[in-house]
Formats: C-alpha cells, sequence, structure tokens
C-alpha cells in the first residue's frame, strides 16, 4: 500500500502516519474522547532514493505519537559558540560521552519541534509529495535517534557516531525537496507564513547539523590523539578565521563557475581596503558559504553586465571593517544592479517571478547541502581533479548553470544564526552594495537561535 490515503471527512491528507498524527492530536483527542484504533494499518513510506526502510504504524503508534508530543513540548537547550569551542580544548572519555549524550537528547527535541510545524500546515500543502517526503524522513530520523540506549561508553559512542552518519547522508535530500514542495505550495497559502516556515526549518537544520557534526569532529579528534590541544581549530570553530584569505579562496572558486559558463568573458578582480588583517572566531564553512554566493552572485552579474554593454568591468571593493562586537564587509561592484523585479523577492524561497525556473533545475539535484565544498567538488571535478572531502559531506555534482535562486536567502539564515545581518543596496543602472555583519565570538548575541530552534 502506497503512503498516500484517501479522503477524510472530504479532505484528502498526506499518509496513514500524518492521519495517525492527527488523530492522536491533542485537539482530535479532547472532541472525540477516543482513538480510532482500527485505523493502525501498516504503510509504506516514502523512500524517494534515501535508503531508508519503509516506515510502518502499527499498535506502537499510539505510544511513538505520546513520545511525539513529549518532545515537542521540551525546550531546547541554549548552545553558544564560545560554548562549542572551549568545550572541546581539552578532551576526555567523560566528555566525548557527555556530548554524545547531550546531542542524543537534543536532536529529537529539535527535530519534533520541527515535526509539530509540518503538522500544523494545512493538509493541501502537507499531502504534496515533497513536503511529505521530509516529514517521512524527519519522522524517521527522530525515532531512530530517540530510541538510542543512554550512551555510557566510548563505543557506545562509536556506534551513535555511525548512526548521526548515516542520518546526515539522508538528509541532503532536504533542501531540494522543501524548496520544490514550497514553491509547488506558493498560491496555497500566504507566502510570508510559507518562507517563515522555511526560515524555521533551515535554521533549525543548521543547529542539528552543527550540533552533529561538531560531536563526531570532536570524537575523530579523540580517538586520533587523546591529548591532543587543538591550536587553530575545535572541531567546526576556527580560531583565527582570515577575513581577508577567506575572501580570498571564496573568489577562486566562484571566478573558476563563472568562467565554466561565461568562456572568455574577463571576470573583475578584488580590490581590498580597511582592516584587512582582521582575524576572528567563527565557523569557517558558514562563513564560505556566505561569502562563496556573494561573490558568485557579483562575477555571474559582472558577466552579464559586459556582455551586454561591452563596458569595461571595474574591481570588486572589498571592504573590512573590525569592531570590537563585530566584523563588516561590504562587496560594491558596478554590473548594473539588480532588476526592479527581482528585489521584492530576494530573500523569498516561495515567490519571485523566476520560481518556476528554479523549481525545474531543484529536480536535477537530488542532493544538496548548502556549503561551499559542493562548489568546490564541481571545479575539481570540471579540472579533471579528485578533491577530497570529509566523509560527512554527500556532495552532489551539477552543473553551475542551474541557478537554484537559494543562495541569498540561504547566507540570509546563514548569517543570522550566529546573530549577524546581510543587506543589499542596489542601483539600478549602476551596481550593489553587499554588507554582511558577523558578530565576534564573544558578543553577548552568543546564545541566539540555537535555543530557540
Amino acid at each position: 500500500m502506497g503512503g498516500r490515503s484517501t479522503l477524510l471527512n472530504g479532505q484528502s491528507i498526506v499518509c496513514r502516519s500524518h492521519y495517525l498524527h492527527y488523530l492522536m492530536s491533542p485537539q482530535r483527542v479532547r472532541s472525540s474522547g477516543s482513538f480510532d484504533n482500527h485505523y493502525l494499518l501498516p504503510i509504506v513510506g516514502h523512500r524517494f532514493n534515501s535508503g531508508l526502510p519503509p516506515s510502518t504504524v502499527s499498535s506502537r503508534h499510539f505510544y511513538q505519537n505520546e513520545k511525539l508530543l513529549e518532545f515537542a513540548a521540551r525546550p531546547s537547550r541554549p548552545v553558544s559558540l564560545r560554548q562549542l569551542a572551549f568545550f572541546g580544548m581539552k578532551l576526555t572519555n567523560e566528555k566525548i560521552i557527555q556530548s554524545a549524550n547531550f546531542v542524543r537528547q537534543e536532536l529529537p527535541t529539535r527535530m519534533a519541534h520541527r515535526i509539530h510545524d509540518m503538522q500544523s500546515l494545512p493538509y493541501s500543502i502537507v499531502q504534496n509529495n515533497h513536503i511529505s517526503n521530509v516529514y517521512e524522513l524527519y519522522y524517521h530520523s527522530f525515532n531512530t535517534i530517540r530510541r538510542f540506549p543512554i550512551i555510557k561508553t566510548i563505543e557506545d559512542n562509536g556506534r551513535f557516531c555511525d548512526i548521526l552518519r548515516e542520518l546526515l547522508a539522508h538528509h541532503t535530500a532536504v533542501i531540494p525537496q522543501l524548496v520544490m514542495g514550497v514553491i509547488e505550495c506558493s498560491d496555497l497559502i500566504d507566502s510570508k507564513r510559507m518562507d517563515n516556515f522555511m526560515d524555521s526549518m533551515l535554521r533549525s537544520r543548521i543547529s542539528r547539523r552543527v550540533l552533529t557534526e561538531q560531536h563526531i569532529a570532536l570524537t575523530e579528534e579523540f580517538l586520533k590523539d587523546p591529548n591532543f590541544k587543538p591550536a587553530e581549530q575545535v572541531g567546526q570553530v576556527f580560531f583565527q578565521c582570515s577575513a581577508a584569505d577567506i575572501v580570498r579562496q571564496c573568489a577562486t572558486v566562484s571566478r573558476s563557475l563563472t568562467q565554466s559558463i561565461h568562456q572568455d568573458i574577463p571576470i573583475p578582480e578584488l580590490v581590498f581596503e580597511g582592516d584587512v588583517e582582521i582575524k576572528f572566531a567563527y565557523v569557517a564553512s558558514h562563513l564560505r558559504y556566505i561569502i562563496g554566493e556573494i561573490l558568485r552572485n557579483t562575477f555571474e552579474a559582472s558577466a552579464e553586465h559586459y556582455k551586454a554593454t561591452g563596458d569595461p568591468l571595474s574591481p570588486v571593493l572589498v571592504t573590512i571593517s573590525d569592531a570590537p562586537q563585530h566584523v563588516t564587509f561590504r562587496f560594491s561592484d558596478s554590473a548594473g544592479g539588480i532588476p526592479p523585479e527581482i528585489i521584492p523577492y530576494l530573500w523569498s524561497f516561495a515567490k519571485g517571478p523566476r520560481s518556476m525556473i528554479r523549481h525545474h533545475n531543484f529536480k536535477q539535484v537530488p542532493e544538496l547541502e548548502a556549503i561551499v565544498e559542493e562548489l568546490e567538488a564541481w571545479v575539481a571535478s570540471a579540472m579533471g581533479q579528485r578533491k577530497r572531502i570529509s566523509s560527512l559531506t554527500s556532495l552532489t555534482t551539477r552543473s553551475p548553470t542551474l541557478r537554484l535562486g537559494m543562495g541569498l536567502p540561504m547566507s540570509k539564515i546563514y548569517a543570522e544564526f550566529w546573530g549577524g545581518k546581510i543587506a543589499v543596496q542596489s542601483m539600478e543602472g549602476f551596481g550593489c552594495d553587499v554588507f554582511l555583519h558577523i558578530s565576534k565570538l564573544g558578543n553577548e548575541s552568543r546564545f541566539v537561535q540555537m535555543n530557540n530552534i
């Protein structure tokens, strides 16, 4: 039997497992006073090439749903960038086990919050194939992690890390599925509500991946050398992120991608000014993704402007400002500015004049992690090289001609995740200024986001 059900009181619902959640919702239980056990029939859940086992609904689901409500009612515990960094400064068996059990308890809580968000959507949206796929994947992951027993030994933690790696690989399908579902349902619900839903889903996804990847990285460092004392980084947190060096690294990748599309068209150089020697602690992969997307847009717009006008390309001015609480980047180009019809939808996942093109392109991208290493892997492949990547990263090789239209919205989420922000000022016919504001490790805003998603 497939994962899709028929009608419930004239209303189609996503699948029998979602029907069960409907039946067990507090509103349903209060209104009916009973639970219809005869609806507990085995089903085959959505798999969408995820490698997941079929999901089943049985009498046990009554208690599983109670567990979901229990976890959804729990608040997530705050985690700061400072805590992530200093926790891993000196590792012991006890600290690794403590970290493992924190992740074991925290991940299902955060996933239950997002499952509840999906249950709160109108049925006409949740029954969408793509949203339904994400729902089934989240529910499977929630049950997998919450059922793992208390971790008492390093060997227990090794088995736990294997499960985490497997789930990380499965969840590379989440972003394409979510974006396609959101685009397909954009006319069924207010676009602001849909963008808020997407925003909360992706923020939560980042928080879970930070916790998961940080724990796996600390485990691997400890097993390699129990006496290891980090000098430059702890897991995902780099103590000495060089602002100018990261911009240059991202520019190299972005320039290669742009030149692969626009051959024989010059790409503007970068000119730096300001506090170019500044270094600060940050999750480098997040910063590289944001800056990489900004420069991809800048170089692409510059190439298109050159093709249209033939005007000589001015350098991209990169200004870096160091303040006690934050670092600010400004990227200034002369690429003609953003078309005015695009500006209202600059930060939207759901709406925009190019949404159907984006939907078509996402069909060709079954997996996406929204990390800069995906772009680097494409460049290495195009140059006939084999790029060694982390075992945590299951990358998709896609052509850069596939414009997914989520670079700026995703960059905004990454920037705001640790208390930063991003803004764009466009002057039609001339160019753009993009401002990226990054909070430093010790900023008072260091507790934002990780405590409420």
